[in-house]
């Protein structure tokens, strides 16, 4: 498995995102008896064969890049690796541009003459203009929606120019929920899902809640921070976090379904507010874009200077942050780095509160949701 990082996780999410599943089964059907390259090796590539069972799909006969040179270039995940010049000497018929950024492979690999005239060259994702237009479509609808959640033609007319159809969506989710948690007396039901459990600084947030009578607090959810869902669970490590948090006097519990690697209880805790202290660290199965039909979401960032930006600037981690109902911050300056970073400017993401930033949250949640 290659060495994981926020660049390939964003290209993992891609994939997700235009159902590259149902691609394959397209391009199965296209190019059925043909045989096949793949052209372009980098991160897209490993997340691509990391993640799909190639051969199920396509007849693939070998990889290879511009920027091979070897004659023995050797197999690479199963598959021999050629360099462009030997693709001369090979029968096929189709290459697949396997490059995230779709550079124009058909000119280069046609003006150099490494493949014949009969070759088609196309992209590995094919997204049809049918894909895109109802892509529009279903933007313009969730706009209406957010318009009729919460009747504000500014911030609707800002949000349809700057804000995924994702992000409308949960910004949509929000206003509905916090309307509905306003109109109750009930306690507020908070779930944390921590992953980073050496990093304490939100201790200070789920005690303070914990004691307010206004908001009802379930076990803290210990979630694994691998990167990917198929990375196995270090045990060793959960279980040193469990026991940390009993020294902090915390309930706490390892709910992940070490198969499915969703969170059991989480929809049967019926929460209001979710915690997530490290966003990169979100899986699927409890993003804040799903889980915005239930809960708002919301994290902390305690010390921007001492973040990982490299995360931060990442298309995944935007994604995720992006989708949240709020990030916590102490003051102006990280407010704008932070947003800067995440690419959250004008979204109403990124709010400071005080400089003690733990009870300036819960001041802020018991203000915003109807509880002084």
């Amino acid at each position: 498995m290659t060495t994981m990082n926020e660049e390939y996780l964003s290209y993992v999410d891609y994939l997700k995102s235009v159902n590259f599943k149902q691609k394959l089964e397209i391009l199965k059907e296209q190019y059925e008896g043909k045989k096949i390259v793949l052209f372009g090796m980098g991160l897209f590539l490993d997340a691509i064969l990391d993640n799909y069972d190639i051969k199920n799909y396509l007849n693939v006969i070998g990889i290879s890049d511009k920027h091979i040179v070897d004659d023995r270039a050797g197999e690479y995940k199963g598959f021999n690796v050629y360099k462009p010049l030997a693709l001369r000497a090979l029968k096929f018929n189709v290459v697949l541009d396997t490059n995230i950024s779709f550079i124009d492979t058909k000119k280069f690999l046609k003006k150099n003459f490494y493949i014949n005239k009969f070759v088609s060259v196309d992209k590995i994702i094919q997204i049809p203009f049918r894909e895109h237009f109802q892509n529009v479509i279903c933007k313009c609808k969730s706009t209406f929606k957010y318009l009729f959640a919460s009747k504000n033609i500014i911030s609707t007319c800002k949000y349809f120019f700057i804000c995924s159809t994702q992000e409308i969506i949960s910004k949509t989710n929000y206003i509905n929920k916090l309307k509905q948690i306003k109109s109750s007396k009930k306690p507020i039901r908070t779930v944390f899902i921590c992953s980073d459990i050496n990093h304490t600084d939100f201790i200070g947030l789920y005690n303070l809640l914990y004691f307010d009578k206004d908001f009802k607090m379930f076990p803290l959810i210990i979630v694994t921070d691998n990167l990917l869902e198929s990375e196995p669970i270090n045990e060793d490590i959960m279980q040193k976090n469990l026991e940390l948090l009993k020294n902090f006097k915390i309930d706490a519990i390892d709910d992940m379904d070490r198969t499915t690697k969703k969170l059991i209880s989480l929809q049967a805790f019926k929460p209001d507010l979710i915690f997530y202290q490290k966003p990169i660290h979100i899986k699927d199965d409890f993003n804040p874009y799903k889980i915005s039909e239930m809960a708002l979401t919301f994290t902390v960032e305690y010390a921007i200077s001492n973040a990982d930006f490299a995360s931060l600037g990442s298309k995944y981690f935007r994604k995720q942050v992006s989708n949240l109902w709020k990030v916590f911050v102490g003051n102006k300056d990280d407010q704008n780095l932070y947003s800067e970073y995440t690419d959250t400017q004008n979204k109403d993401v990124v709010m400071v509160v005080s400089k003690n930033i733990n009870s300036g949250i819960v001041k802020f949640l018991k203000k915003t949701l109807n509880r002084n």
